[in-house]
């Protein structure tokens, strides 16, 4: 009777910890945490958070698919705390839109310092935003509702496109980007803006009242600022 009862517990106790490791971070690969989405080029293209945890690492692999191109459009991934893209040594594209405007985003900073291969960066109503590092092949670059007052482009030779809006930018220096033919700014507190080295700018778009210095060639188009 009681070997009977001893088997009975036994057999309860592995049961539980069946069930325990099955439902433990052990037995979550990186395929239930990210999803890659083969009609969007296979752009990682989601997350689950409650997999993942705010503090995210994208791997460079999903399953057998190489990570190129990472395309977050919404505004569930205001829950991220911090996003880490340093192991993705294949990445081309970066794209971070969270939409609302009133979204409570803790992202406070991205390094793309190690991914050697981006060239296009989108980050859309990351509020918290406030300091971001470049690689040196990055050639278009698009910043909206950001918390960023001076970015360096001092590494980026080759970009072509620049924009930023709706955000406290001070200072722009873009005296070492040659190839820069479109430069957006737009509601920043930018007052000055040197072009002199910029000979193949087509269009420069400021607010009013900022003082561009430098011959040009460029169409300059003003915004009203926004109230």
């Amino acid at each position: 009777m009681k070997r009977a009862n001893f088997k009975t517990i036994y057999v309860t106790i592995i049961c539980l910890i069946i069930t325990l490791l099955c439902s433990c971070s052990l037995f979550v690969t990186d395929k239930d945490k990210f999803y890659m989405d083969k009609d969007l080029d296979y752009s990682l293209s989601r997350i689950d958070i409650d997999k993942s945890g705010r503090d995210i690492v994208i791997p460079a692999k999903v399953g057998d698919t190489t990570v190129r191109k990472i395309y977050l459009a919404d505004p569930y991934y205001s829950q991220i705390d911090s996003l880490d893209v340093s192991r993705v040594k294949e990445l081309e594209s970066f794209e971070l839109v969270l939409y609302a405007e009133k979204n409570k985003s803790k992202l406070k900073k991205l390094d793309f310092s190690k991914n050697k291969k981006l060239r296009l960066i989108v980050i859309g109503q990351t509020k918290a935003l406030k300091n971001i590092k470049f690689n040196n092949k990055c050639d278009y670059i698009f910043l909206k509702g950001t918390s960023i007052k001076k970015i360096d482009l001092q590494s980026l030779e080759k970009l072509d496109n620049f924009s930023y809006f709706n955000g406290p930018l001070e200072e722009l220096d873009i005296s070492n980007n040659p190839n820069l033919e479109h430069i957006w700014i737009k509601n920043t507190n930018i007052k000055v803006l040197d072009v002199s080295k910029n000979p193949k700018l087509k269009k420069i778009t400021v607010d009013e009242g900022t003082q561009i210095i430098g011959s040009t060639n460029a169409q300059i188009e003003y915004n009203k600022r926004a109230e």
